[in-house]
């Protein structure tokens, strides 16, 4: 966003130039070249700056459908990796083929317990 806004501050800065420049011509002709240059620009950069916004808002409507398409293949992966597991079981390692990780089996190893808080000293004695 920080370019945009700096393109606009130079398109800005062109236009202020090329008006300026024009009660001088009568004077200055060898400013003629540089103020048609400088016309011919402005509207080359007005035009880009349109097509610009144009393809911004066609990537917006990409990345919006993307993200519907991903957000829908990945319910339908979750669906079938549910079935999956209710066919082969939670922890069957056919699971693994489909690109679904079995649930680990065996001992989740020792129960911590929760540290204990001790009890504040205490100084009124």
């Amino acid at each position: 966003m920080r370019k945009a806004v700096t393109f606009a501050r130079r398109t800005s800065l062109w236009e202020l130039l090329g008006t300026s420049i024009r009660p001088l011509l009568g004077e200055r002709p060898f400013l003629q070249k540089i103020a048609t240059e400088l016309d011919s620009l402005l509207v080359e950069a007005k035009a880009l700056d349109i097509e610009q916004e144009v393809v911004r808002g066609w990537l917006q409507d990409v990345i919006h459908r993307r993200q519907s398409v991903e957000k829908r293949g990945e319910s339908l992966r979750r669906r079938a990796a549910s079935h999956l597991r209710g066919i082969f079981g939670f922890t069957s390692e056919e699971l693994v083929k489909f690109g679904v990780q079995p649930r680990q089996s065996g001992p989740r190893g020792p129960r911590r317990q929760p540290p204990v808080a001790e009890a504040p000293p205490n100084t009124a004695e």
